[in-house]
């Protein structure tokens, strides 16, 4: 497991452990709430301002595309650009989010994300690493770990489940996955 995933692990478990989030997410659930992914976005962002680690965060900076790689568009703009307090200053970590209640297709569109940010350009923003958080219904581990696997063969990539997070979310229906 790398020290990034580590970190960022650390940092999106603490969040969900929060009771003003899983009062939330109950909320979501039993008002039957779709696209709050915004909501969820604001309320990481709140709570990285405030974390004791100090990291430094941008929400949505816009970075460029390798346009080898990227023909249409010219700028990505990720939803969480971190850099923890004692990295070097040039190299950040990308964290990608994505909420669905379905799992299966939540992690389709993790997949799409990570597709999205393999293509920005090296001279644009210097990446240590990127990741992916999805917000889905429980399941199973083992059904949800079968899913990402499939899905990271169909996509012809490595599946390293040292860097693979599931966690069901305290008092919610929900869980996170991180890969």
């Amino acid at each position: 497991m790398s020290r990034d995933f580590r970190y960022l692990a650390e940092l999106t478990e603490e969040f969900f452990r929060q009771r003003r989030v899983s009062r939330s997410l109950c909320i979501i659930a039993e008002q039957e709430i779709t696209g709050w992914e915004v909501w969820f976005q604001i309320e990481f962002a709140n709570f990285l301002s405030q974390h004791h680690s100090e990291p430094e965060w941008w929400r949505e900076w816009p970075v460029e595309f390798d346009r080898r790689r990227e023909k249409t568009r010219i700028f990505c703009r990720p939803d969480f650009i971190i850099r923890k307090k004692g990295w070097r200053k040039d190299m950040y970590a990308v964290l990608e989010v994505k909420q669905h209640p379905e799992a299966g297709v939540c992690f389709s569109n993790m997949m799409k994300d990570i597709e999205k940010i393999a293509k920005i350009r090296a001279s644009s923003l210097d990446l240590r690493s990127f990741w992916v958080l999805g917000i889905h219904l429980r399941k199973p581990k083992a059904e949800l770990f079968k899913m990402i696997e499939s899905r990271f063969g169909a996509a012809g990539l490595k599946f390293h489940v040292d860097d693979v997070l599931i966690k069901y979310i305290p008092n919610s229906r929900y869980a996170f996955s991180m890969f």
